[in-house]
């Protein structure tokens, strides 16, 4: 069933690339047999919130839409944040997710390579801090993050955003729904950078999945991989697991971000990009993992496979494993 799905979705995303005008971006055929829209990020210029400079910090990023006729159809851009309070110390000023700011066709400009439309998209830490309620002093601290969603309103009065996107939109064409904002503090790019090799440091047994044995990365990993730098960030590193659901599968998978905080890291989910019509099935992160500034040698990031990402394929429960890195 799922090596089925693989070859479906393989199938899908090459009526996809291979049907397109060389000359526009990528377009996503969506339900109602309706051309979709999504924002692309062209560049991200500041990815974080500096505690030692919180006034002046700044989230920024370039977005273009694509909609098959260079962003025309978009009739509104909707940025909605929620604040994640990590720390109980200070009490707990989480909000709800509420809608931040709104954008029409007058804020739009032509921009990117190909001119589509779109926008600079500035969230200044003052500003969102003080509509969430947490702008005072000492309310947000290390591991504390803003949560941002968006959504596009057509013309034509439909809204796309990430629930009703296919997944090809982030994980094939650089698309960007929602993002993290962590307050954080900065690491000098030689840290927690470079060839790191991977090992388990616990994994659940294997079980057969539609007959398949499977296990993460196999019964053991083995592995070296190679944090990358992002650009517009000073604590984020990106890396590729590779081959996911061994030996039964081996599913690729999109690339992971990981984001230091201070003293706490957080890893994206580890996504197949295969399932059983509910998704896609995915590991995520199990709480935040701990860390040094002072030592990027080792670190040790626990995951839940399935569950609620079992991508509606069944799998009773959650299945826990952990990756140990070590600095080569």
């Amino acid at each position: 069933m799922l090596k089925k799905l693989s070859f479906l979705l393989a199938a899908c995303l090459i009526m996809m690339t291979g049907c397109k005008d060389e000359d526009a971006a990528p377009v996503i055929v969506f339900d109602e047999l309706e051309v979709g829209a999504f924002p692309f990020l062209n560049e991200l210029k500041t990815a974080e919130f500096d505690l030692a400079d919180l006034a002046g910090s700044a989230y920024e990023m370039d977005v273009y839409f694509v909609d098959g006729v260079g962003g025309d159809n978009v009739a509104q851009y909707n940025v909605f944040v929620a604040f994640d309070d990590n720390n109980p110390d200070n009490g707990d000023l989480s909000t709800e997710s509420m809608l931040y700011k709104s954008y029409t066709p007058a804020d739009f400009a032509a921009l990117g390579s190909k001119g589509n439309l779109g926008l600079t998209v500035s969230i200044p830490f003052s500003d969102v801090a003080a509509f969430v309620g947490a702008g005072g002093e000492g309310d947000v601290v290390s591991g504390d993050r803003f949560q941002f969603r968006t959504e596009i309103i057509t013309t034509g009065g439909t809204n796309f955003n990430s629930i009703n996107s296919t997944p090809a939109v982030t994980n094939a064409f650089g698309g960007i729904w929602n993002f993290n904002v962590n307050a954080t503090c900065p690491l000098d790019n030689a840290a927690f950078a470079g060839d790191y090799s991977i090992e388990y440091g616990s994994v659940y047994d294997a079980f057969p999945l539609f007959g398949a044995a499977v296990q993460p990365f196999g019964p053991t990993i083995g592995r070296t991989v190679t944090l990358a730098l992002v650009s517009g960030s000073s604590t984020r590193r990106s890396f590729n697991y590779g081959a996911y659901l061994l030996p039964g599968y081996g599913f690729g998978t999109t690339d992971i971000t990981l984001e230091f905080a201070c003293n706490i890291m957080t890893s994206s989910n580890i996504d197949s990009g295969a399932g059983c019509g509910g998704g896609s099935i995915q590991a995520r992160q199990d709480g935040v993992a701990p860390f040094s500034l002072t030592d990027d040698s080792t670190f040790t990031i626990d995951y839940l496979d399935f569950g609620v990402t079992d991508g509606g394929c069944g799998v009773p429960g959650e299945l826990p494993f952990s990756v140990v890195f070590t600095k080569l």
